[in-house]
Protein backbone atom coordinates (compact mmCIF):
# COMPACT_ATOMS: atom_id res chain seq x y z
CA UNK A 1 0.00 0.00 0.00
CA UNK A 2 1.27 3.47 -0.91
CA UNK A 3 -0.15 6.97 -0.62
CA UNK A 4 1.00 8.24 -3.99
CA UNK A 5 -0.66 11.63 -3.55
CA UNK A 6 1.57 12.62 -0.60
CA UNK A 7 4.88 14.42 -1.17
CA UNK A 8 7.50 15.26 1.44
CA UNK A 9 10.51 17.58 1.59
CA UNK A 10 12.69 16.88 4.65
CA UNK A 11 15.45 19.38 5.38
CA UNK A 12 18.23 18.81 7.90
CA UNK A 13 20.70 21.62 8.55
CA UNK A 14 23.88 20.77 10.46
CA UNK A 15 26.65 23.03 9.09
CA UNK A 16 26.55 26.49 10.72
CA UNK A 17 30.19 27.57 10.43
CA UNK A 18 29.32 30.62 8.31
CA UNK A 19 26.78 31.67 10.91
CA UNK A 20 29.25 31.31 13.81
CA UNK A 21 26.84 28.95 15.54
CA UNK A 22 27.54 25.50 16.88
CA UNK A 23 27.02 22.76 14.30
CA UNK A 24 24.17 20.27 14.75
CA UNK A 25 25.33 16.68 14.22
CA UNK A 26 21.81 15.41 15.00
CA UNK A 27 20.44 16.39 11.58
CA UNK A 28 21.38 13.03 10.03
CA UNK A 29 19.50 10.91 12.54
CA UNK A 30 16.58 13.33 12.52
CA UNK A 31 16.20 12.93 8.77
CA UNK A 32 16.54 9.16 9.03
CA UNK A 33 13.85 8.92 11.72
CA UNK A 34 11.39 11.26 10.03
CA UNK A 35 11.94 9.77 6.59
CA UNK A 36 11.33 6.25 7.90
CA UNK A 37 8.21 7.35 9.76
CA UNK A 38 6.71 9.02 6.69
CA UNK A 39 7.46 6.09 4.39
CA UNK A 40 6.66 3.20 6.73
CA UNK A 41 4.19 4.89 9.07
CA UNK A 42 2.18 7.02 6.63
CA UNK A 43 2.85 4.68 3.69
CA UNK A 44 4.11 7.49 1.47
CA UNK A 45 5.78 6.41 -1.77
CA UNK A 46 9.51 6.75 -1.07
CA UNK A 47 9.99 8.22 -4.55
CA UNK A 48 7.86 11.16 -3.38
CA UNK A 49 10.14 11.86 -0.40
CA UNK A 50 13.27 13.99 -0.71
CA UNK A 51 15.81 14.15 2.11
CA UNK A 52 17.82 17.35 1.81
CA UNK A 53 21.04 17.70 3.84
CA UNK A 54 23.36 19.50 1.46
CA UNK A 55 25.94 18.28 -1.01
CA UNK A 56 27.41 14.93 0.03
CA UNK A 57 25.06 14.95 3.01
CA UNK A 58 27.28 17.45 4.82
CA UNK A 59 24.49 19.42 6.46
CA UNK A 60 25.07 22.61 4.47
CA UNK A 61 21.66 23.89 3.30
CA UNK A 62 21.29 27.47 2.13
CA UNK A 63 18.22 29.69 1.96
CA UNK A 64 18.44 29.43 -1.83
CA UNK A 65 18.36 25.63 -1.54
CA UNK A 66 15.12 25.94 0.43
CA UNK A 67 13.44 28.15 -2.17
CA UNK A 68 14.56 25.99 -5.10
CA UNK A 69 13.50 22.74 -3.43
CA UNK A 70 10.00 24.01 -2.63
CA UNK A 71 9.65 25.42 -6.14
CA UNK A 72 10.58 22.05 -7.63
CA UNK A 73 7.86 20.38 -5.56
CA UNK A 74 5.31 22.94 -6.70
CA UNK A 75 5.71 21.69 -10.26
CA UNK A 76 4.91 18.11 -9.20
CA UNK A 77 2.06 18.64 -6.75
CA UNK A 78 -1.60 18.60 -7.75
CA UNK A 79 -4.61 20.34 -6.24
CA UNK A 80 -5.73 17.20 -4.36
CA UNK A 81 -2.30 16.26 -3.00
CA UNK A 82 -0.68 16.54 0.42
CA UNK A 83 2.68 18.26 0.95
CA UNK A 84 4.79 17.58 4.06
CA UNK A 85 7.60 19.99 4.91
CA UNK A 86 10.07 19.12 7.68
CA UNK A 87 12.88 21.28 9.06
CA UNK A 88 15.51 20.21 11.58
CA UNK A 89 18.04 22.84 12.54
CA UNK A 90 18.66 25.90 14.66
CA UNK A 91 16.00 28.46 15.44
CA UNK A 92 16.45 31.89 16.94
CA UNK A 93 13.77 34.28 18.12
CA UNK A 94 11.44 34.51 15.09
CA UNK A 95 13.76 32.90 12.52
CA UNK A 96 14.77 29.57 11.04
CA UNK A 97 18.52 29.45 10.63
CA UNK A 98 20.12 27.97 7.52
CA UNK A 99 23.80 27.49 6.76
CA UNK A 100 24.18 30.92 5.15
CA UNK A 101 21.46 33.04 6.72
CA UNK A 102 18.21 33.38 8.58
CA UNK A 103 14.64 33.33 7.29
CA UNK A 104 11.70 34.67 9.22
CA UNK A 105 9.69 31.74 10.56
CA UNK A 106 6.34 33.30 9.67
CA UNK A 107 7.45 33.92 6.08
CA UNK A 108 8.34 30.22 5.71
CA UNK A 109 4.91 29.21 7.06
CA UNK A 110 3.25 31.60 4.61
CA UNK A 111 5.49 30.36 1.78
CA UNK A 112 4.61 26.71 2.39
CA UNK A 113 0.93 27.60 2.74
CA UNK A 114 1.00 28.86 -0.87
CA UNK A 115 2.09 25.48 -2.24
CA UNK A 116 -0.77 24.43 -4.57
CA UNK A 117 -1.66 21.29 -2.61
CA UNK A 118 -4.97 20.51 -0.94
CA UNK A 119 -3.25 20.40 2.43
CA UNK A 120 0.17 21.21 3.79
CA UNK A 121 1.76 19.74 6.92
CA UNK A 122 4.73 21.59 8.38
CA UNK A 123 7.02 20.04 10.99
CA UNK A 124 9.45 22.46 12.61
CA UNK A 125 12.08 21.03 14.93
CA UNK A 126 14.10 23.94 16.26
CA UNK A 127 14.23 26.28 19.23
CA UNK A 128 11.43 28.86 19.56
CA UNK A 129 9.54 27.21 16.70
CA UNK A 130 6.11 27.96 18.19
CA UNK A 131 6.37 31.65 17.33
CA UNK A 132 4.10 31.65 14.28
CA UNK A 133 0.46 31.99 13.41
CA UNK A 134 -1.91 30.44 10.89
CA UNK A 135 -5.08 31.90 9.40
CA UNK A 136 -7.15 30.49 12.27
CA UNK A 137 -10.44 28.67 11.87
CA UNK A 138 -11.61 28.24 8.31
CA UNK A 139 -15.15 29.51 7.88
CA UNK A 140 -17.39 27.26 5.80
CA UNK A 141 -19.45 28.94 3.10
CA UNK A 142 -22.91 27.85 2.01
CA UNK A 143 -21.74 27.20 -1.56
CA UNK A 144 -19.04 24.78 -0.39
CA UNK A 145 -19.51 21.06 -0.14
CA UNK A 146 -18.05 19.16 2.79
CA UNK A 147 -15.56 17.62 0.35
CA UNK A 148 -14.41 21.08 -0.74
CA UNK A 149 -14.10 22.21 2.86
CA UNK A 150 -12.53 19.37 4.83
CA UNK A 151 -8.75 18.97 4.80
CA UNK A 152 -7.98 22.16 2.86
CA UNK A 153 -5.33 24.35 4.47
CA UNK A 154 -2.23 24.02 6.60
CA UNK A 155 -1.33 22.25 9.84
CA UNK A 156 1.91 22.95 11.72
CA UNK A 157 3.73 20.84 14.31
CA UNK A 158 6.35 22.85 16.18
CA UNK A 159 8.79 21.29 18.60
CA UNK A 160 8.66 24.02 21.23
CA UNK A 161 6.77 27.10 22.33
CA UNK A 162 7.64 30.63 21.20
CA UNK A 163 10.03 31.21 24.12
CA UNK A 164 11.45 27.72 24.61
CA UNK A 165 14.47 25.77 23.41
CA UNK A 166 14.21 22.31 21.86
CA UNK A 167 15.97 19.39 23.54
CA UNK A 168 18.06 16.48 22.36
CA UNK A 169 16.81 12.94 22.77
CA UNK A 170 18.05 10.32 25.25
CA UNK A 171 21.26 9.47 23.36
CA UNK A 172 21.96 13.01 22.11
CA UNK A 173 22.06 11.74 18.51
CA UNK A 174 18.64 13.09 17.52
CA UNK A 175 16.17 15.67 18.75
CA UNK A 176 13.64 14.65 21.37
CA UNK A 177 10.76 16.07 19.33
CA UNK A 178 11.62 14.27 16.09
CA UNK A 179 12.00 11.03 18.02
CA UNK A 180 8.61 11.55 19.66
CA UNK A 181 6.80 12.56 16.47
CA UNK A 182 8.31 9.77 14.37
CA UNK A 183 7.21 7.31 17.07
CA UNK A 184 3.69 8.81 17.13
CA UNK A 185 3.45 8.40 13.37
CA UNK A 186 4.79 4.85 13.35
CA UNK A 187 2.73 3.43 16.22
CA UNK A 188 -0.34 1.53 15.09
CA UNK A 189 -2.46 1.57 18.24
CA UNK A 190 -4.56 4.55 17.06
CA UNK A 191 -5.29 3.18 13.60
CA UNK A 192 -9.02 2.72 12.97
CA UNK A 193 -10.43 1.16 9.82
CA UNK A 194 -6.92 1.17 8.40
CA UNK A 195 -6.56 4.94 8.79
CA UNK A 196 -4.52 7.30 10.92
CA UNK A 197 -5.57 10.92 11.31
CA UNK A 198 -3.55 14.05 11.93
CA UNK A 199 -5.59 14.48 15.12
CA UNK A 200 -4.52 11.01 16.31
CA UNK A 201 -0.86 11.73 15.57
CA UNK A 202 -0.95 14.90 17.65
CA UNK A 203 -2.73 13.13 20.52
CA UNK A 204 -0.06 10.42 20.61
CA UNK A 205 2.71 13.01 20.33
CA UNK A 206 1.37 14.87 23.38
CA UNK A 207 1.39 11.66 25.43
CA UNK A 208 4.98 10.79 24.44
CA UNK A 209 6.30 14.29 25.15
CA UNK A 210 4.28 14.43 28.38
CA UNK A 211 6.07 11.29 29.57
CA UNK A 212 9.42 12.82 28.61
CA UNK A 213 8.62 15.96 30.59
CA UNK A 214 7.76 13.92 33.69
CA UNK A 215 11.00 11.97 33.45
CA UNK A 216 13.19 15.00 32.70
CA UNK A 217 12.40 17.81 35.15
CA UNK A 218 14.05 21.05 34.14
CA UNK A 219 14.09 19.99 30.48
CA UNK A 220 10.36 20.21 29.81
CA UNK A 221 9.24 21.02 26.29
CA UNK A 222 5.85 22.18 24.99
CA UNK A 223 5.13 21.14 21.40
CA UNK A 224 2.72 23.36 19.48
CA UNK A 225 0.06 22.13 17.06
CA UNK A 226 -1.81 24.76 15.08
CA UNK A 227 -4.04 24.37 12.04
CA UNK A 228 -6.27 26.38 9.75
CA UNK A 229 -7.82 23.51 7.82
CA UNK A 230 -11.37 22.27 8.19
CA UNK A 231 -11.65 18.92 9.93
CA UNK A 232 -8.58 16.72 9.79
CA UNK A 233 -6.56 14.60 7.35
CA UNK A 234 -6.74 10.81 7.20
CA UNK A 235 -3.90 8.62 5.93
CA UNK A 236 -4.77 5.11 4.77
CA UNK A 237 -1.94 3.12 6.35
CA UNK A 238 -3.32 -0.42 6.40
CA UNK A 239 -5.46 -2.53 4.15
CA UNK A 240 -8.98 -2.46 5.50
CA UNK A 241 -11.81 -4.72 4.49
CA UNK A 242 -15.05 -3.76 6.22
CA UNK A 243 -17.15 -6.61 7.52
CA UNK A 244 -19.84 -7.36 4.96
CA UNK A 245 -23.14 -8.12 6.58
CA UNK A 246 -25.37 -10.57 4.73
CA UNK A 247 -28.42 -8.88 3.24
CA UNK A 248 -31.74 -10.73 3.45
CA UNK A 249 -35.06 -9.75 1.90
CA UNK A 250 -38.12 -11.83 1.10
CA UNK A 251 -41.61 -11.15 -0.23
CA UNK A 252 -44.93 -12.98 0.00
CA UNK A 253 -48.46 -11.98 -0.98
CA UNK A 254 -49.08 -10.68 2.55
CA UNK A 255 -45.79 -9.01 3.53
CA UNK A 256 -42.30 -8.03 2.49
CA UNK A 257 -39.19 -8.51 4.62
CA UNK A 258 -37.13 -5.43 3.74
CA UNK A 259 -34.06 -6.24 5.81
CA UNK A 260 -32.81 -8.38 8.67
CA UNK A 261 -30.33 -7.05 11.23
CA UNK A 262 -28.45 -8.67 14.13
CA UNK A 263 -29.37 -7.97 17.75
CA UNK A 264 -26.88 -10.40 19.22
CA UNK A 265 -25.81 -10.22 22.84
CA UNK A 266 -22.80 -12.01 24.31
CA UNK A 267 -25.06 -14.91 25.29
CA UNK A 268 -27.75 -15.15 22.64
CA UNK A 269 -28.14 -14.96 18.91
CA UNK A 270 -31.01 -12.58 18.21
CA UNK A 271 -32.39 -11.12 14.99
CA UNK A 272 -34.56 -8.20 13.99
CA UNK A 273 -36.70 -8.12 10.82
CA UNK A 274 -38.18 -4.96 9.30
CA UNK A 275 -41.38 -5.83 7.50
CA UNK A 276 -43.95 -4.09 5.31
CA UNK A 277 -47.50 -5.39 5.73
CA UNK A 278 -49.51 -5.05 2.53
CA UNK A 279 -53.04 -5.05 4.05
CA UNK A 280 -54.71 -4.19 7.33
CA UNK A 281 -54.64 -7.26 9.60
CA UNK A 282 -55.54 -8.19 13.17
CA UNK A 283 -53.21 -9.33 15.96
CA UNK A 284 -53.79 -13.01 15.28
CA UNK A 285 -52.60 -12.61 11.68
CA UNK A 286 -49.71 -10.52 12.96
CA UNK A 287 -48.70 -13.36 15.27
CA UNK A 288 -49.01 -15.86 12.42
CA UNK A 289 -46.78 -13.86 10.09
CA UNK A 290 -44.28 -13.24 12.89
CA UNK A 291 -43.94 -16.96 13.48
CA UNK A 292 -43.52 -17.58 9.74
CA UNK A 293 -40.84 -14.91 9.50
CA UNK A 294 -38.99 -16.17 12.59
CA UNK A 295 -38.97 -19.75 11.31
CA UNK A 296 -37.71 -18.61 7.90
CA UNK A 297 -34.84 -16.44 9.14
CA UNK A 298 -33.79 -17.87 12.51
CA UNK A 299 -30.78 -19.62 10.92
CA UNK A 300 -29.82 -16.51 8.92
CA UNK A 301 -26.10 -15.83 9.13
CA UNK A 302 -26.49 -12.12 9.84
CA UNK A 303 -23.88 -10.66 12.20
CA UNK A 304 -22.48 -7.28 13.16
CA UNK A 305 -18.88 -8.46 12.95
CA UNK A 306 -16.45 -11.34 12.69
CA UNK A 307 -16.39 -12.02 16.44
CA UNK A 308 -20.16 -12.39 16.58
CA UNK A 309 -20.13 -14.62 13.51
CA UNK A 310 -17.51 -16.89 15.06
CA UNK A 311 -19.56 -17.17 18.27
CA UNK A 312 -22.96 -17.94 16.71
CA UNK A 313 -22.28 -19.33 13.22
CA UNK A 314 -24.69 -22.18 12.43
CA UNK A 315 -26.81 -21.59 15.54
CA UNK A 316 -30.50 -20.63 15.42
CA UNK A 317 -31.69 -17.33 16.84
CA UNK A 318 -33.10 -17.52 20.36
CA UNK A 319 -35.41 -14.57 19.71
CA UNK A 320 -36.66 -12.64 16.66
CA UNK A 321 -38.16 -9.16 16.70
CA UNK A 322 -40.39 -8.06 13.81
CA UNK A 323 -41.08 -4.36 13.27
CA UNK A 324 -44.06 -3.78 10.99
CA UNK A 325 -44.69 -0.71 8.85
CA UNK A 326 -47.05 0.06 5.98
CA UNK A 327 -44.51 1.36 3.43
CA UNK A 328 -40.85 1.91 2.65
CA UNK A 329 -40.94 5.30 4.33
CA UNK A 330 -41.88 3.67 7.64
CA UNK A 331 -38.86 1.38 7.39
CA UNK A 332 -36.49 4.20 6.50
CA UNK A 333 -37.73 6.39 9.35
CA UNK A 334 -37.88 3.55 11.89
CA UNK A 335 -41.63 4.00 12.32
CA UNK A 336 -43.75 0.93 13.14
CA UNK A 337 -47.41 0.41 13.94
CA UNK A 338 -46.59 -2.83 15.72
CA UNK A 339 -43.69 -4.96 16.78
CA UNK A 340 -43.65 -8.60 17.79
CA UNK A 341 -41.26 -10.99 19.51
CA UNK A 342 -40.87 -14.65 18.74
CA UNK A 343 -39.04 -16.51 21.51
CA UNK A 344 -37.49 -19.96 21.12
CA UNK A 345 -38.35 -21.23 24.60
CA UNK A 346 -39.85 -20.40 28.00
CA UNK A 347 -36.60 -18.85 29.24
CA UNK A 348 -36.59 -16.37 26.36
CA UNK A 349 -40.27 -15.58 26.89
CA UNK A 350 -39.66 -14.79 30.52
CA UNK A 351 -36.75 -12.58 29.53
CA UNK A 352 -38.48 -10.58 26.77
CA UNK A 353 -42.27 -10.81 27.18
CA UNK A 354 -42.81 -7.85 29.49
CA UNK A 355 -46.21 -6.82 30.78
CA UNK A 356 -47.50 -3.67 29.10
CA UNK A 357 -51.02 -2.28 28.59
CA UNK A 358 -50.30 -2.01 24.86
CA UNK A 359 -49.00 -5.57 24.56
CA UNK A 360 -50.45 -9.05 24.63
CA UNK A 361 -49.37 -12.61 23.96
CA UNK A 362 -51.13 -14.05 20.93
CA UNK A 363 -50.58 -17.70 20.02
CA UNK A 364 -47.20 -17.64 21.77
CA UNK A 365 -46.08 -14.39 20.09
CA UNK A 366 -45.58 -11.14 21.98
CA UNK A 367 -47.48 -8.37 20.13
CA UNK A 368 -46.97 -4.69 20.98
CA UNK A 369 -49.23 -2.11 19.33
CA UNK A 370 -47.88 1.39 18.78
CA UNK A 371 -50.98 3.49 19.50
CA UNK A 372 -49.09 6.66 18.50
CA UNK A 373 -48.38 5.42 14.98
CA UNK A 374 -50.99 7.53 13.16
CA UNK A 375 -49.99 10.67 15.04
CA UNK A 376 -46.30 10.07 14.32
CA UNK A 377 -47.08 9.34 10.69
CA UNK A 378 -48.92 12.63 10.47
CA UNK A 379 -45.98 14.48 12.02
CA UNK A 380 -43.71 13.07 9.34
CA UNK A 381 -45.66 14.74 6.57
CA UNK A 382 -43.43 17.46 5.09
CA UNK A 383 -44.24 21.14 5.50
CA UNK A 384 -41.58 22.29 3.04
CA UNK A 385 -40.41 21.23 -0.39
CA UNK A 386 -37.41 19.00 -0.93
CA UNK A 387 -35.41 21.99 -2.16
CA UNK A 388 -36.34 24.01 0.94
CA UNK A 389 -35.37 21.10 3.20
CA UNK A 390 -31.93 20.87 1.59
CA UNK A 391 -31.45 24.63 1.80
CA UNK A 392 -32.38 24.85 5.49
CA UNK A 393 -30.21 21.90 6.49
CA UNK A 394 -27.20 23.06 4.46
CA UNK A 395 -27.39 26.49 6.11
CA UNK A 396 -27.52 24.91 9.56
CA UNK A 397 -24.68 22.54 8.67
CA UNK A 398 -22.54 25.41 7.39
CA UNK A 399 -23.14 27.40 10.57
CA UNK A 400 -22.53 24.47 12.94
CA UNK A 401 -19.31 23.40 11.19
CA UNK A 402 -17.92 26.95 11.23
CA UNK A 403 -18.73 27.26 14.93
CA UNK A 404 -17.13 23.89 15.69
CA UNK A 405 -13.95 24.75 13.81
CA UNK A 406 -13.53 28.01 15.70
CA UNK A 407 -13.87 26.14 18.98
CA UNK A 408 -11.39 23.45 17.95
CA UNK A 409 -8.79 26.03 16.86
CA UNK A 410 -8.99 27.71 20.26
CA UNK A 411 -8.99 24.32 21.96
CA UNK A 412 -5.65 23.67 20.25
CA UNK A 413 -4.33 26.77 22.00
CA UNK A 414 -5.40 25.33 25.35
CA UNK A 415 -3.25 22.31 24.46
CA UNK A 416 -0.47 24.68 23.38
CA UNK A 417 -0.83 26.42 26.76
CA UNK A 418 -1.30 29.85 25.20
CA UNK A 419 -4.82 30.28 26.61
CA UNK A 420 -6.56 28.80 29.65
CA UNK A 421 -9.77 26.84 29.97
CA UNK A 422 -11.15 29.79 31.94
CA UNK A 423 -10.52 32.01 28.94
CA UNK A 424 -12.33 29.49 26.77
CA UNK A 425 -15.32 29.55 29.09
CA UNK A 426 -15.51 33.32 28.97
CA UNK A 427 -14.92 33.53 25.24
CA UNK A 428 -17.51 30.87 24.41
CA UNK A 429 -20.38 31.75 26.74
CA UNK A 430 -22.47 33.15 23.85
CA UNK A 431 -21.20 30.43 21.52
CA UNK A 432 -22.65 27.77 23.83
CA UNK A 433 -26.09 29.37 23.58
CA UNK A 434 -25.89 29.62 19.78
CA UNK A 435 -24.86 25.97 19.44
CA UNK A 436 -27.85 24.85 21.50
CA UNK A 437 -30.24 27.01 19.46
CA UNK A 438 -28.98 25.62 16.16
CA UNK A 439 -29.15 22.06 17.43
CA UNK A 440 -32.78 22.59 18.49
CA UNK A 441 -33.63 24.12 15.11
CA UNK A 442 -32.06 21.15 13.39
CA UNK A 443 -33.78 18.48 15.47
CA UNK A 444 -37.17 20.27 15.45
CA UNK A 445 -37.21 20.54 11.67
CA UNK A 446 -39.08 18.54 9.06
CA UNK A 447 -38.55 14.80 8.70
CA UNK A 448 -36.18 14.25 5.79
CA UNK A 449 -37.41 12.96 2.43
CA UNK A 450 -36.65 9.25 2.24
CA UNK A 451 -33.64 9.64 -0.08
CA UNK A 452 -32.14 12.30 2.21
CA UNK A 453 -32.61 10.36 5.43
CA UNK A 454 -28.97 9.26 5.87
CA UNK A 455 -27.58 12.68 4.94
CA UNK A 456 -29.93 14.46 7.33
CA UNK A 457 -29.28 11.95 10.13
CA UNK A 458 -25.50 12.43 9.82
CA UNK A 459 -25.88 16.22 10.02
CA UNK A 460 -27.82 15.73 13.23
CA UNK A 461 -25.16 13.32 14.48
CA UNK A 462 -22.41 15.87 13.75
CA UNK A 463 -24.39 18.62 15.49
CA UNK A 464 -24.74 16.32 18.49
CA UNK A 465 -20.97 16.08 18.90
CA UNK A 466 -20.68 19.88 18.73
CA UNK A 467 -23.45 20.12 21.31
CA UNK A 468 -21.46 17.75 23.54
CA UNK A 469 -18.47 20.12 23.31
CA UNK A 470 -20.63 23.04 24.39
CA UNK A 471 -22.03 21.12 27.36
CA UNK A 472 -18.60 19.95 28.54
CA UNK A 473 -17.03 23.40 28.36
CA UNK A 474 -20.06 24.94 30.05
CA UNK A 475 -19.94 22.49 32.95
CA UNK A 476 -16.16 22.49 33.43
CA UNK A 477 -15.42 23.81 36.91
CA UNK A 478 -11.94 22.63 37.89
CA UNK A 479 -10.13 25.87 38.73
CA UNK A 480 -9.09 26.45 35.17
CA UNK A 481 -7.88 22.89 34.62
CA UNK A 482 -9.48 20.17 32.58
CA UNK A 483 -10.07 17.02 34.58
CA UNK A 484 -9.04 13.72 32.98
CA UNK A 485 -12.65 12.69 32.40
CA UNK A 486 -13.57 16.03 30.80
CA UNK A 487 -10.43 16.02 28.68
CA UNK A 488 -11.25 12.53 27.39
CA UNK A 489 -14.83 13.57 26.63
CA UNK A 490 -13.69 16.62 24.68
CA UNK A 491 -11.14 14.67 22.63
CA UNK A 492 -13.67 11.94 21.96
CA UNK A 493 -16.25 14.49 20.79
CA UNK A 494 -13.71 16.15 18.46
CA UNK A 495 -12.64 12.77 17.08
CA UNK A 496 -16.25 11.78 16.39
CA UNK A 497 -16.98 15.18 14.88
CA UNK A 498 -14.12 14.61 12.43
CA UNK A 499 -15.44 11.16 11.56
CA UNK A 500 -18.91 12.59 11.02
CA UNK A 501 -17.47 15.16 8.62
CA UNK A 502 -15.81 12.33 6.73
CA UNK A 503 -19.09 10.38 6.52
CA UNK A 504 -20.90 13.47 5.24
CA UNK A 505 -18.25 13.90 2.57
CA UNK A 506 -18.93 10.35 1.36
CA UNK A 507 -22.71 10.81 1.55
CA UNK A 508 -22.48 13.92 -0.61
CA UNK A 509 -21.16 11.78 -3.46
CA UNK A 510 -24.09 9.34 -3.25
CA UNK A 511 -26.93 11.75 -2.46
CA UNK A 512 -28.65 14.06 -4.92
CA UNK A 513 -28.49 17.48 -3.26
CA UNK A 514 -29.18 19.58 -6.36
Amino acid sequence: MQNDNVYALLIGVGDYEKMNIANLPTYKMDLTLMGAAIVSGLKVNKDNVRLMAGTDNNGYVSTTDLAMAVSNFKSMIGAEDTFIFYFSGHGKESNLIFSNGQVELQSVVDFINKVPAKNKIMILDCCYSGKFKTDGARHMHFEETITDYVGHGIAVFASSSANEVSRLGPNNNHSMFTGALSTAISLNKRIRKGRLSLFDINEELQIIVGNWNKQNPGKEQQPVFRTSMGGTIYFQVEEYQPYEQMEISRETEAYKIVKVEPLNSLQYKRLCAFVIIKDEIDNRAMAKYSREIAESIKYAEVYSGAASEERFEGAPAKAVWCYFGHDESDIINHLHFCYTIWAADAEMKQLYFKENRHASEVDGIYVYENTDYKMLKKLQEPTMSREEFIDVNKKLLTSIVSMAEQFIVDLQEVGNKTISIETMQERYSDWIIRVKKRYLRLTDGDVAPDDLHDWSAEIENLAGWVLDLSIIIENERHNGELGERELWLIKNAVKNYHESLDKLSILETTTDLD
